[in-house]
């Protein structure tokens, strides 16, 4: 149980920062699209999309290796060598920051992108400072993470978030262009790169280069390089693909439609999900380092049902409020982009759980599998979208994406039974699945019978009035979490009695083991 509530810790600090991060970030978004309209809003977040990229490319396997391998030797008691770990991860990000950065300026002298026109010199010289600052903390936040310390990421986008909706503000008011908002941009990466080591240096273990044994060494080069193929592969599907034929064929006003999705699909993924997808990793592997592959596969069980659990969570509230959320905050200018909303909404919920799978097969070193899976993703992300964006546009790059994403799942799915048999809680997800449907039926039938602009709130609602009940009543909750609840809700005062109220009605509808 200590154990359960140390995660818990981690995942509040990381839940709290997130939030706070994701509402000013979904505000600058809005206020951004409102200020540029759909077509130049359309270069920027290709240019977003562009910088998120290069980023990417420039950190490949080495922020989810370091954070590995550094949980890892904690685990098993050697801080040391997780310092030297640390200090060795840091030197290859940094030449490999280096390589993609000129590979980067050479593509643009030679492909000169119209979207950026007049300013491609001072676009570019912005993007090269976004990416060198938001490379460099992401790597540092990862070196964080495998210590157990989640301070400063969240002390980091907190801060950083707030100047950065300040700077938005301002360039509103001055009725600035795209070149000025890009320039926005680069100042918030830099910003949160100097709040991140500052609040480094005063909560994490300071890392310094020393000798790593030969059979760890091994294992590091293997993983390092297995990883860097899945993620430089990763790196052309999953929207790669999707925005570059989005950009030739449909042009920029369709790359800001499927920006605004991705936008508000990750934002709600983030909302439900983000502590839990940003303290798994290091918890199983420091697990692994302690116990072995049973335990991380138990691990893996318990956090599928919650992942679960906020999905069916998003998919169903995804389809009730986001019609009337989009004209809201964007105007009705972007009503064209809601299907695709809704589309990826449903699509990012019902798959949440691979975010689980995929830190379990980088755990136990079946990066082999998932090499295998980005393989014939990568083939069917680049097949289906020749064959659908130049037709369709939009709704084929929906499509496509929706296609892809399914095929990795499906995958992933395999490769993991064949690794353990106890990671999925099949029957449970089933149950809850049902109870899903139901509540969605009932919200949608709530907003249809409000007049109003604001039904989908009482929407909301319906369905988490039976959604949450409903999740007790099927027996999808253990007695283990159950257990935690209570030990929280004693520490709650006033709150916390009407939880343990609330856990005394439900406790008699759990079982002890999820998936019976």
């Amino acid at each position: 149980m200590n154990r359960r509530i140390a995660v818990l810790r981690s995942v509040g600090i990381v839940m709290v920062s997130t939030y706070v991060e994701y509402a000013l970030g979904l505000l600058m978004s809005v206020w951004i699209a409102r200020a540029l309209g759909p077509q130049d809003f359309g270069r920027y977040a290709f240019t977003i999309w562009l910088c998120g990229w290069l980023i990417v490319c420039s950190n490949h396997a080495l922020t989810t290796s370091s954070t590995k391998f550094i949980a890892e030797a904690d685990g098993m008691g050697n801080p040391g060598l997780a310092s030297h770990l640390a200090a060795r991860f840091s030197r290859i990000q940094g030449w490999s920051s280096l390589a993609v950065i000129l590979l980067f300026l050479l593509g643009v002298a030679i492909l000169r992108p119209a979207e950026w026109a007049a300013d491609g010199l001072a676009v570019a010289g912005l993007v090269v400072v976004a990416v060198v600052a938001k490379a460099n903390y992401a790597m540092l936040v990862a070196i964080g993470k495998g210590q157990e310390r989640f301070e400063p990421e969240a002390v980091a986008t907190v801060a950083g978030g707030v100047l950065g909706m300040l700077l938005v503000l301002a360039a509103m008011w001055a009725h600035a262009g795209l070149l000025a908002f890009v320039g926005l941009f680069a100042v918030a990466c830099l910003v949160l790169n100097l709040i991140n080591r500052i609040v480094f240096r005063r909560h994490c273990r300071p890392f310094a280069a020393g000798a790593i044994p030969a059979d760890v060494n091994r294992r590091v080069d293997r993983h390092l390089k297995l990883t860097a193929a899945l993620v430089l592969m990763g790196s052309f599907r999953l929207g790669t693909i999707e925005v570059f034929l989005l950009n030739t064929f449909s042009g920029s006003v369709a790359v800001g439609y499927f920006a605004i999705a991705g936008t508000l699909t990750r934002g709600a993924v983030q909302l439900f999900s983000v502590g839990l997808t940003s303290t798994l990793l290091p918890y199983m592997a420091r697990t692994y380092g302690e116990n072995g592959t049973a335990r991380a596969a138990r691990f893996l069980s318990e956090a599928t049902r919650f992942y679960w659990a906020m999905g069916l969570a998003i998919a169903g509230l995804g389809v009730v409020t986001t019609p009337e959320i989009v004209r809201l905050m964007y105007g009705d200018r972007y009503v064209a982009a809601i299907p695709a909303i809704e589309a990826t909404l449903v699509l990012g919920g019902l798959l949440l759980i691979g975010n689980g799978i995929a830190a379990f097969q980088t755990v136990v070193d079946r990066q082999d599998d998932r090499i295998r899976i980005a393989v014939v993703a990568l083939v069917a992300n680049a097949v289906l979208g020749v064959a659908l964006i130049p037709p369709f546009g939009l709704p084929g790059a929906v499509t496509t994406y929706a296609a892809t994403r399914i095929v990795e799942m499906a995958l992933a799915v395999h490769y993991l039974r064949k690794a353990t048999n106890g990671g999925l809680p099949l029957a449970a997800m089933s149950r809850l699945f049902a109870v899903g449907l139901i509540a969605t039926a009932a919200a949608w039938a709530a907003t249809a019978a409000t007049p109003s602009r604001w039904g989908f709130l009482l929407g909301a609602m319906a369905f988490l009035a039976v959604y949450l009940p409903g999740s007790a009543l099927v027996r999808y909750w253990t007695r283990d979490d159950l257990q935690l609840m209570e030990g929280l809700g004693r520490r709650l005062g006033a709150p916390g009695r009407v939880l343990l109220r609330i856990l005394a009605v439900v406790r008699p509808a759990t079982v002890e083991v999820a998936g019976r």
